[in-house]
């Protein structure tokens, strides 16, 4: 089957990167296949222009703040990218809207990041995180009330996505 045939359907945001290594074996340029490869640059100029722009870094237009309010004792999820989508956290704060202190850790994918983090009644707290902090949607980022009301904790996260 030819390369363009089986890769005809699919928009530039449907093709990753495994997608040309299930498409098929090696490649000649004889003349018979020169279409094929014509295409395949196209395919691969395409998905680059759209993807490759910005390949580890932020891409534009993508930040935003995501608040979370904390229902359980438990480890909860506060932010979690979608599919193979990849972001970078900025910065994490948890707010205590009661009246006796609290303290949180901070967790992506099940793994202690912070801890210990102190919030005073009617106050704000940030983590000091790392300004690589990157979490996907197999490794979300998680906010664990370890003592004071759960209730009273709202969570909220700043992040980018970023190219991959």
């Amino acid at each position: 089957m030819r390369v363009r045939d089986q890769l005809r359907n699919q928009s530039f945001e449907q093709v990753d990167a495994n997608s040309f290594n299930t498409v098929g074996g090696r490649v000649f340029p004889d003349n018979a296949s020169v279409p094929d490869v014509q295409a395949l640059i196209q395919i691969v100029n395409g998905w680059r222009a759209s993807h490759a722009v910005a390949y580890g870094g932020p891409i534009g237009g993508t930040d935003e703040v995501t608040t979370h309010a904390m229902q359980t004792d438990n480890v909860e999820a506060i932010y979690t990218p979608q599919d193979k989508q990849l972001a970078r956290i900025i910065a994490v704060q948890v707010a205590n809207g009661g009246g006796q202190p609290m303290t949180a850790d901070l967790l992506v994918g099940g793994c202690l990041v912070a801890q210990g983090l102190t919030v005073n009644p009617a106050e704000s707290a940030g983590f000091d995180i790392d300004s690589n902090l990157i979490v996907g949607a197999s490794t979300p980022l998680q906010v664990h009330i370890t003592s004071g009301t759960v209730a009273d904790a709202t969570a909220k996260a700043a992040h980018v996505l970023v190219g991959v």
